[in-house]
């Protein structure tokens, strides 16, 4: 058992070891992508082959009904993969791409679990899929321009977070006159959140905390830095301050030579 730290609801399986896997979680955008891609081709194969066993049952019952569920599957694969596109397009060309329908919005993100679970099939770390999957959740927040001048900016820091580090965010929130709280996991992040009613989110965590907040707060739009852990999880992490400070910007639709004098404080 771990006695030298208080681990996170996320970490409490944690052994104790310094694995590689669990230093080295830096990735692309591109892991989380490929993987996404390579699901989705299984996902319709799989949907295809099923189709083709119970095709001919379906048939003999009725044609018009195997015409219409045939048509709805060439559907669903084609729509599956023309959302992936749109992704794709959103974060290389950094513009919307992405479909919305009211508070609705059409993005491959919601294939994440699925994509994390094929992942560690291929041996690849929950932390490390986890890392590049956020770098695809924020440039997809940044690329859909969710701007919001003079709006409620919620900054949850982990209560891990070395405290020079923490003091600058502190100074960054002050600044900018956003909310700022330090949270020990999940629960009580929710709880701030329903309270606080935020409009924007920039969290700080470990992915897998991130990741859990990302689900939990769909409809709000969430920038997530993930810390690096050089002694292990929920023990002295680091963060560059200078990425919150960027990302606080970006939710009140500052530009680099706009003053902070004329935001309004936060209640």
């Amino acid at each position: 058992m771990v006695r030298d730290r208080r681990l996170g609801d996320e970490w409490l399986d944690w052994d104790g070891k310094m694995t590689a896997d669990a230093i080295r979680v830096q990735a692309g955008k591109r892991l989380f992508l490929g993987f996404t891609l390579l699901g989705m081709v299984f996902m319709a194969a799989g949907a295809i082959l099923i189709w083709y066993l119970v095709k001919p049952r379906i048939l003999s019952l009725s044609p018009q009904v195997a015409q219409i569920l045939e048509i709805v599957l060439i559907s669903g694969i084609g729509l599956l993969f023309l959302i992936f596109v749109q992704t794709i397009l959103s974060i290389v060309t950094h513009k919307n791409f992405i479909v919305r329908l009211g508070k609705l919005e059409f993005s491959i993100t919601f294939l994440t679990p699925f994509i994390l679970t094929l992942g560690q099939k291929f041996g690849i770390s929950y932390d490390r899929m986890g890392n590049s999957f956020i770098k695809v959740s924020n440039s997809l927040i940044l690329a859909t321009r969710w701007k919001l001048s003079r709006n409620r900016v919620l900054i949850l820091l982990p209560r891990c977070l070395r405290r020079p580090i923490q003091k600058q965010i502190i100074t960054i929130a002050e600044k900018y006159h956003c909310l700022i709280y330090t949270v020990p996991g999940g629960s009580l992040a929710r709880k701030i959140i329903k309270e606080q009613k935020p409009t924007a989110i920039i969290g700080v965590a470990c992915e897998r905390d991130l990741l859990a907040g990302i689900r939990d707060v769909r409809l709000i739009p969430v920038i997530g830095v993930p810390n690096a852990r050089p002694e292990g999880p929920c023990k002295n992490t680091i963060v560059d301050y200078h990425r919150i400070e960027e990302a606080v910007r970006f939710f009140l639709g500052m530009g680099e030579n706009d003053r902070t004098d004329f935001l309004q404080l936060v209640n």
